[in-house]
């Protein structure tokens, strides 16, 4: 039996461990066990994992998607990891450091008398342009583009925020098949080599955008924190919204703070306990 707790951002939802309980129970595919606790059906059900690491004393976040894959960091996950890392009493100060893939991330925590009183704001980081190394392009930046899927012409945007993020902007969701269209794109390898998210961004006003996503290895989500980050990160660039945008999911809301290219982005958003227990591993 692996102990496990099961948290909530936005409605993008993490079963976390720790990974010293996955040592003791001789556990070393974390790819297979994630696809298996990840199951809406057979296991617990989630969009992704979290395995808690320690590298020189600080808690590392080891994250991967619901189809086992793994990815450098994950937005709304770390929010998430925060809560845990303050729950269990591993953090008890409200600003810490967590270290992730891409580097280590300043949180700033609050919390309530109630344990689900919750909200972290994170220091995502300079989002990276210059992405010749990271996709299959002869160009320097890969910013209003235009590519052909299905025979249909689409302007696409890409940069690093964590991870790989792709960027759509839309005048009405309704004007595309979104799980359609985000599958083939994510699969887009040619292009994408690694595979990449999917965002859709509908800007409202200057303070306000819409963002659905599609999640590299899980599918269309309710949430993504790296995801939002991107879209504003580009609504800004783009001279679309302000410095400060509340970014509406399906999930809820998040409020991103980004002035401009050269400066870091951060995130601001809730994060909810909804279950703890024990997991029988299907070895």
């Amino acid at each position: 039996m692996l102990k496990f707790e099961k948290y909530q951002g936005a409605g993008n939802d993490f079963v976390i461990f720790s990974e010293k309980d996955l040592i003791e129970k001789g556990i070393p595919d974390y790819s297979e066990l994630a696809k298996e606790v990840c199951d809406r059906h057979y296991g617990i059900g989630a969009d992704g994992m979290i395995i808690l690491k320690y590298v020189a004393t600080m808690p590392f976040m080891f994250f991967f998607n619901a189809d086992g894959s793994q990815a450098p960091m994950c937005g709304n996950g770390i929010r998430c990891f925060a809560h845990y890392l303050k729950n269990n009493g591993i953090q008890e100060e409200d600003t810490f450091t967590v270290k992730t893939l891409p580097g280590d991330m300043i949180i700033e925590t609050k919390q309530g008398e109630d344990i689900n009183d919750f909200v972290a704001k994170v220091n995502m980081g300079k989002p990276i342009f210059e992405i010749k190394e990271l996709i299959n392009t002869d160009k320097d930046r890969f910013l209003k583009e235009k590519i052909t899927i299905d025979g249909k012409e689409i302007e696409i945007s890409y940069i690093f925020m964590g991870t790989d993020h792709s960027v759509i902007f839309v005048n009405d969701f309704e004007d595309f098949d979104i799980d359609k269209i985000g599958s083939k794109i994510e699969n887009f390898t040619e292009l994408f080599p690694k595979r990449v998210n999917v965002n859709f961004v509908k800007v409202v006003d200057r303070k306000y955008i819409e963002v659905v996503t599609w999640e590299r290895g899980a599918g269309r989500t309710l949430a993504c924190g790296t995801g939002a980050t991107a879209s504003a990160v580009l609504a800004r660039e783009f001279g679309f919204t302000d410095e400060k945008v509340n970014v509406k999911v399906p999930g809820g809301i998040l409020v991103i703070e980004y002035a401009g290219e050269g400066n870091d982005a951060f995130m601001t958003g809730p994060s909810e306990k909804v279950a703890e227990g024990q997991y029988l591993f299907k070895r």
